[in-house]
């Protein structure tokens, strides 16, 4: 992996590691703390997004010059086997946790 990125779109990467992780970590100890399992997939989940946020950062780009693809790999860190499958795991692990929190109530 290549963390000489890391110095690009630096505010974009700081505000969703930072978000998904404030609210992850909370999550994840509210939820292990009282024992619902919901909100403490919840909060992992939260925590995945902030480490994607992290790695491949949202970039906005103007419209004609370069591809979002094309952005988006030029400053994404890890591959895109990585980005992918932390993409699945987040996805599932929210909607898991969506459904137990507020359905199953648990």
């Amino acid at each position: 992996m290549d963390f000489s990125k890391l110095n690009r779109y630096s505010g974009s990467r700081a505000f969703w590691f930072l978000f998904g992780m404030i609210l992850g970590v909370s999550g994840l100890f509210l939820g292990l703390q009282r024992g619902l399992v919901g909100e403490s997939l919840v909060g992992f989940g939260l925590i995945l997004l902030g480490i994607q946020g992290l790695l491949r950062p949202v970039v906005l780009t103007r419209a004609g010059k370069i591809s979002k693809e094309e952005m988006s790999r030029e400053v994404s860190i890890g591959s895109d086997a990585l980005h992918g499958g932390l993409s699945l795991l987040m996805a599932a692990s929210l909607v898991v946790g969506m459904i137990l929190k507020y359905l199953v109530k648990m």
